[in-house]
């Protein structure tokens, strides 16, 4: 195969995914084009059960955190819950947006398993919320822009919009279906930690969360 006759496979892949990609995302001229318009703040898949994986840091050397499970996520029930498992442990985070402060910090019901317990130990406190709980209209209540098309590692090409939460600037990734399969957080403003996370969510199962998952032996 020659060399122009493998410039015009290879260009037509490129217009075939491009089509591809802009037929399923949010329709946009190209970046630096006269005649760009930023397309409105979609509503998303925000009910689902899925699989995460979080890593959250910062500049504190023993503040490194990597952790796994799966999640609830429920806008209709306003809680979240997260199990996840480490070495010898269960946990489980239920956060209650029912249940908050005037200052925004959520009621949080940790339960723990440890070794060969079958009773859990429990905890309760109110956290600032360390996963947002996106109600579908939530990036345009949030007045998120429109920051274009990003390749993430495992969903591949996901349209991404950035929006304030708080004082943290959030990046939230959608498929070609508008569903959230990842966000990342920043703090930069705090020049003694300068926290980043990053979350994903994957093998993602739409659809209304059952309120009995939200019960536990800790209430």
């Amino acid at each position: 195969m020659n060399r122009l006759t493998r410039a015009v496979i290879c260009l037509l892949i490129c217009n075939f995914v491009l089509a591809a990609v802009q037929d399923v995302f949010p329709p946009a001229d190209p970046p630096y084009s006269s005649t760009f318009i930023q397309p409105q703040p979609p509503n998303i898949t925000a009910e689902f059960r899925a699989h995460f994986m979080q890593h959250k840091y910062d500049s504190d050397i023993t503040h490194n955190h990597i952790f796994s499970g799966f999640l609830y996520m429920s806008p209709s029930n306003r809680k979240i819950r997260l199990d996840g498992a480490d070495d010898g442990n269960f946990q489980a985070s239920l956060l209650d947006f029912n249940n908050s402060t005037d200052e925004g910090l959520v009621s949080n019901i940790l339960f723990n398993y440890a070794g060969d317990l079958t009773t859990p130990t429990c905890s309760y406190f109110f956290v600032p919320p360390f996963i947002p709980l996106f109600a579908p209209d939530f990036l345009g209540t949030q007045g998120a822009v429109y920051t274009g098309i990003q390749k993430d590692e495992v969903h591949g090409p996901c349209s991404t919009w950035v929006f304030m939460f708080g004082n943290d600037a959030v990046t939230a990734f959608l498929d070609s279906k508008n569903t959230l399969v990842r966000y990342d957080f920043v703090s930069p403003g705090d020049a003694n930690l300068r926290t980043y996370a990053t979350t994903r969510f994957f093998n993602i199962i739409p659809g209304t969360i059952n309120a009995t998952v939200f019960n536990n032996t800790c209430l």
